[in-house]
């Protein structure tokens, strides 16, 4: 069992990459489960719904929302109580603001509070959105996940490891981050706090599967990493896994 946390599909300047496109490459690389969200470039949180509602078995949506929408909140409740998504999936540095700015992000982490959403980020080392500024918000929500993409590289990622270890919900993601990195997160973090994710189609995801099973041998651990995590935290049912 594999699930796959984070994919965009989609249309965007230049790239219209379907759903169906993710499902042969899941099906070639053994990925039961995965992610689905919007191209942050051309918002479209229906096309998500449309593909959960085609491929029920097979995908896991999350809205993206532009914070600095005047209806954005509007937007959220609807892919929360209508379509059923997931989670929220925030880029502070695509949308121009710090990932720690609670005049504007606590509307939307209340509203995962409200559903039990988790709240899906990228976090690398650029000033809008180090894992400090990500940490604070996962601080002020306790009730919420927030899981940090890229574990923080290239220059953050010992701290993003301190972070995740530290704080209860505050959970680390492998997409693009270095063998290395992944390894340091697996060793000062635990396996409790990682979750797969390849970040297709940009990410290669065999070749994602493949880095976390070069370093986490225990089976217990791989499939805490590779999908148990992840089923826990979105409350997948036993007979949806």
């Amino acid at each position: 069992m594999v699930i796959d946390m984070l994919s965009h599909i989609g249309v965007k300047k230049g790239e219209d990459y379907k759903v169906e496109s993710l499902l042969e490459i899941m099906d070639s690389t053994g990925v039961e489960k995965c992610m689905i969200c919007s191209q942050l470039e051309t918002i479209n949180n229906e096309y998500i719904h449309e593909c959960c509602e085609k491929y029920p078995d097979r995908t896991l949506g999350f809205a993206v929302i532009n914070p600095w929408d005047v209806d954005g909140e509007e937007q959220l409740e609807t892919c929360f109580r209508d379509y059923h998504f997931y989670g929220l999936k925030l880029n502070a540095i695509r949308f121009g603001y710090s990932a720690d700015r609670h005049s504007l992000l606590d509307p939307y982490f209340e509203l995962c509070r409200k559903y039990g959403k988790c709240v899906v980020v990228h976090g690398q080392s650029d000033m809008f959105s180090i894992p400090d500024k990500w940490a604070e918000m996962a601080k002020s929500f306790p009730e919420v996940p927030v899981v940090l993409y890229h574990i923080g590289v290239p220059m953050m990622y010992e701290q993003a490891c301190r972070l995740a270890r530290d704080i209860p919900n505050f959970y680390l993601s492998t997409c693009g981050a270095y063998v290395p990195v992944i390894r340091m997160a697996y060793e000062t973090a635990g396996a409790e706090k990682l979750l797969f994710s390849s970040d297709a189609p940009f990410g290669d995801q065999g070749q994602e599967i493949e880095k976390v099973r070069y370093i986490c041998t225990d089976p217990e651990d791989q499939e805490k990493i590779l999908w148990r995590n992840a089923a826990k935290m979105l409350r997948l049912e036993r007979t949806k896994i």
